[in-house]
């Protein structure tokens, strides 16, 4: 399994727990940025995930290239799950606003989902599902989508 992270601090806090876990030799931990291309060879894995990635502050075209990313590295048939942020989270409009549903709270940027944008990212896709579900004390409002990279 291949993980990435724009961390560096996150990275080794998940090659310390894969160690405890004695599944090591199994994970590969990677600090990417998402907006370069993926160190994966073209339809070479099954499935992806991505919790929260998608939202940071990356404009919608980035968003784009990112997913047409996942669907170069992915196989056909290949799964690709995800979890963003909507626009019925109580932190929407919040802070400070970049444009592009992009608000700053504390410090953070968070880009919201609207429901259109993740119809749009679903083109060339088969759109398995959008499952709305709530995380944490506030709590954040999420989808969660699976598309299935035709074969």
């Amino acid at each position: 399994m291949v993980a990435t992270d724009f961390s560096d601090v996150a990275v080794a806090q998940l090659r310390r727990s894969a160690q405890a876990r004695g599944v090591s030799a199994r994970v590969q931990p990677i600090v990417h940025d998402l907006r370069q291309p993926l160190p994966v060879k073209t339809g070479s894995i099954d499935g992806a995930f991505a919790h929260m990635a998608l939202c940071m502050a990356l404009s919608t075209s980035e968003i784009h290239a990112v997913v047409a990313e996942v669907g170069r590295v992915l196989r056909p048939g290949g799964k690709f799950i995800y979890t963003v942020r909507h626009t019925g989270d109580a932190h929407y409009g919040a802070g400070q606003a970049h444009g592009d549903d992009i608000f700053e709270c504390a410090g953070f940027a968070v880009h919201f989902f609207r429901r259109e944008l993740v119809a749009r990212l679903a083109t060339g896709w088969v759109l398995e599902e959008v499952h709305d579900f709530e995380e944490g004390e506030l709590p954040r409002r999420l989808w969660r989508g699976t598309v299935t990279k035709p074969a």
